[in-house]
């Protein structure tokens, strides 16, 4: 009886990391600069599976890019510094600093699983350390109180590792929460382009919306304003007349050519949603990354195309469902090890 116990323990924990194995990859992949706190580990939490959706490690979620609040075809005429109502883009979320005992709006990302936050990586050049920063979801007014608001601490922060800051190079940037989001009506991921972004044209309906300036030396807002753009060509852009060149190859440029809808300071980060009525779905075509001042004939604003970085996505949804599948298993393991112990001291 005794050895039957204990056998029957001993199969729990060597099933427990043979199940480990298969998801434990024997090389890392090589993964950009990561930035944790101190204390703690560096292992992701493993991430909540609901039914309906798929892990996070996956290339696309199922439920994505729809607000429930939100008719697409009814939003459509949205004029450009407008105030954007509740529910409007539930995947917006204000990025925001602590200084002391003050939290300040410092750039906008976009919710794209229950735990990662996609944002510029120049958002992070003063303050890169994830214990200050926190992610506010689920609210148009940054400094209001709703019952459907979540506040949410900063897990790690990934920037890519090519990043060049003089020349905005690969501006992009994950924040890792520290626990899920639950989805509601103000609550929801957008959907990633990967197989998506060769349809975007000058016909694409585009929008734009952030907490940032609503004129180039004027003053941020707390109420999320939202504005209605289009694709502009690279011709058009990068040519002498415009930006002369200086746009890298995984960037574009949207809003319109008259400087009347534009992002400004304080909207970096945030995204380009964009509706494909194919799909009945918005997709973040672009991730609002710099402009020449705001709002100025022939500058529009430069998005960077998450689509050209598919790889380096996935491989982090991925790596932080993997270690989070492989944290719980060696929990498992040490349970049923000190469950050994137990059963031989009861028995002996």
């Amino acid at each position: 009886m005794r050895l039957g116990l204990l056998s029957v323990a001993l199969l729990f924990v060597g099933s427990s990391h043979l199940y480990s194995d298969p998801h434990s990859p024997s090389e890392k992949p090589r993964l950009g600069p990561s930035v944790e706190p101190a204390a703690g580990s560096r292992q992701a939490e493993a991430p909540r599976k609901r039914p309906g959706r798929r892990r996070e490690g996956g290339a696309h979620t199922k439920d994505c890019g729809t607000a429930p609040l939100k008719d697409a075809l009814q939003g459509s005429r949205i004029i450009g510094g407008t105030e954007a109502q509740a529910g409007t883009w539930p995947w917006v979320v204000s990025l925001q600093v602590k200084h002391g005992h003050v939290l300040s709006h410092v750039c906008g990302g976009t919710l794209v699983r229950e735990r990662w936050v996609l944002t510029a990586a120049h958002c992070t050049k003063d303050a890169s350390n994830p214990l200050i920063w926190r992610a506010v979801i689920g609210t148009n007014n940054i400094h209001g109180h709703h019952p459907h608001t979540k506040k949410i601490k900063i897990k790690a922060i990934i920037i890519h590792p090519n990043f060049i800051l003089e020349s905005y190079v690969n501006d992009i940037a994950l924040f890792h929460l520290k626990k899920a989001v639950r989805y509601n009506d103000y609550i929801q991921p957008i959907c990633l382009p990967f197989d998506v972004f060769q349809i975007l044209d000058g016909n694409t309906k585009c929008f734009i919306s952030g907490w940032g300036r609503t004129k180039e030396e004027g003053n941020a807002t707390d109420i999320l304003q939202d504005a209605q753009v289009h694709y502009i060509s690279r011709e058009t852009c990068n040519s002498e007349r415009s930006y002369g060149g200086i746009i890298p190859n995984t960037s574009f440029c949207a809003g319109d050519e008259d400087g009347a809808f534009d992002t400004c300071r304080g909207d970096s980060g945030g995204p380009l949603m964009c509706y494909l009525p194919e799909y009945k779905r918005f997709f973040v075509m672009g991730i609002t990354s710099y402009g020449h001042g705001c709002g100025r004939r022939g500058f529009p604003g430069i998005y960077l195309g998450p689509s050209f970085y598919q790889k380096w996505l996935t491989e982090h949804f991925f790596h932080a469902s993997t270690q989070g599948i492989l944290t719980i298993n060696i929990l498992r393991g040490q349970i049923l090890i000190a469950l050994c112990f137990v059963i031989l001291l009861a028995t002996t």
